[in-house]
C-alpha cells in the first residue's frame, strides 16, 4: 500500500516531528516546510498530498486549494481556521477540521494571568524592585489594583474557553455575564451565570471584559471606538482570542484618555505587532502614563508543554481518521462540502 502523504507547509518542530512519527504507524511521509510563501513549495509537493496540517504562518487561500490535487483533508494546528478558505476547500470536496479542545485550561489561565497582572500589579512590583530597591518597594504604585470579589466579569463568547474563564472568575467571587448570541438560551443557567442579550449590556455592566470569540467577519473590530465609549471608565480589557476583534487604535486611544483603565493582550493584528505602533512605541519608551497599564504576550496563552503535545497528536490523528477509516470529527465546513 502506497504511504500517506502529509504536508505540513508551515510548521516546523525543534524535534523533528518526532511527536507525530511516534503515533504515525507505518505507511505515513511526513512532507515539512517552515514557509510563509506557497510558491516556495514546489507544486509536486502540493499536487501529492493526501492531508494537510496548518499553522497560522501562511493563509490557505483558494489559490493554495486549487494546487492540491490529492488532497482529502485540512487540519488547522489550533482553534481559529480563519486563514483558510473553507469555501473553496469545500467546494474541491476538501474537509477542514480544527482542534478546538487542546489548550482550553491554558487559555483560561492566561486569561486570568493577565487580569492579575493588573489587579494585583506583580509585573510592576517586580519591575519596580528591580530598577530600584529603595524607591521601588512600594505597594502603591499600581494603577489597575482592585479588589476582584464583587467586580462583574464580562465574557464576549461563551464557547469552551469563555465557559472555562468564567468558571474560573467565580471562584475568584466575581460576578460573571456573557454575551453570546450563538449560544442557547438555558446555557447560562446551566453555569449559574448572568446572561447580556446585546453587546451594550455587556460593555456598561462589566468591570473586567475579556474575549473569547473567534476572528470572523461579524467580530472583526468588534472592540472598537464606539464600543469602548460604552464600557465602564476604568475597565480591564483582556484578549486572548484573535487579534483582528479589537481595534488597537482604539485600545490606545482608549487607554490614552482613561476609558480602559488597563488592557492585557496575547493576540496583535498583525502579528508580532507593528513596532512603530504608538501604543507599543509608547510601552516600550515606558511613558508614565501607561506604566502598569498594558501587559503584552506573544500569541503564547493556548501553550503549555502538556497542550502542545496533545494539539500536534489530535491534528494528526485527525488526519489519519479520516484517511483511513472515513471517521471525521471537528468538520468546520462541512456546510460547505459539496458531496
Amino acid at each position: 500500500m502506497a504511504a500517506i502523504h502529509i504536508l505540513y507547509p508551515d510548521v516546523l518542530s525543534a524535534d523533528d516531528h518526532a511527536v507525530e512519527r511516534a503515533i504515525s504507524g507505518d505507511g505515513v511521509e511526513f512532507i515539512i516546510f517552515n514557509e510563509r510563501e506557497p510558491d516556495k513549495i514546489p507544486q509536486e509537493i502540493w499536487s501529492s498530498c493526501q492531508a494537510m496540517v496548518t499553522g497560522i504562518s501562511m493563509p490557505i487561500d483558494a489559490s493554495v486549494i486549487a494546487r492540491l490535487d490529492n488532497c482529502k483533508i485540512i487540519t488547522r494546528l489550533g482553534v481559529g481556521y480563519d486563514l483558510i478558505d473553507i469555501a473553496a476547500a469545500g467546494a474541491c470536496g476538501i474537509v477542514v477540521c480544527n482542534v478546538p479542545d487542546y489548550g482550553t485550561n491554558e487559555v483560561a489561565d492566561h486569561a486570568i494571568a493577565l487580569l492579575l497582572s493588573f489587579t494585583r500589579g506583580i509585573p510592576q512590583y517586580t519591575e519596580a524592585y528591580r530598577a530600584d530597591p529603595d524607591k521601588g518597594w512600594d505597594y502603591k504604585i499600581t494603577p489597575a489594583m482592585t479588589r476582584m470579589t464583587g467586580k462583574c466579569f464580562g465574557v464576549i463568547g461563551l464557547g469552551r474557553i469563555g465557559t472555562a474563564a468564567a468558571m474560573r472568575a467565580k471562584g475568584f467571587g466575581m460576578q460573571v455575564r456573557a454575551y453570546d448570541p450563538f449560544v442557547p438560551d438555558g446555557q447560562e443557567l446551566a453555569l449559574n451565570i448572568d446572561r447580556a442579550y446585546d453587546l451594550d449590556e455587556l460593555l456598561k455592566a462589566a468591570d473586567f471584559i475579556t474575549i473569547h470569540t473567534p476572528a470572523t467577519k461579524l467580530t472583526h473590530h468588534l472592540i472598537n471606538e464606539d464600543a469602548i465609549s460604552k464600557m465602564k471608565r476604568g475597565v480591564i480589557l483582556v484578549n486572548t482570542a484573535r487579534g483582528p476583534i479589537c481595534d488597537l487604535d482604539a485600545v490606545y486611544s482608549g487607554l490614552k484618555s482613561g476609558q480602559i483603565g488597563a488592557a492585557g493582550l496575547d493576540v496583535f493584528d498583525p502579528e508580532p505587532p507593528n513596532a512603530d505602533h504608538p501604543l507599543m512605541l509608547a510601552w516600550r519608551a515606558r511613558e508614565t502614563w501607561l506604566e502598569g497599564r498594558f501587559v503584552a504576550t506573544p500569541h503564547a496563552a493556548f501553550y503549555s508543554p502538556t497542550s502542545s503535545q496533545i494539539l500536534r497528536e489530535k491534528a494528526l490523528q485527525t488526519c489519519l481518521d479520516y484517511l483511513r477509516s472515513d471517521a471525521l470529527r471537528n468538520c468546520v465546513n462541512s456546510d460547505c462540502l459539496e458531496h
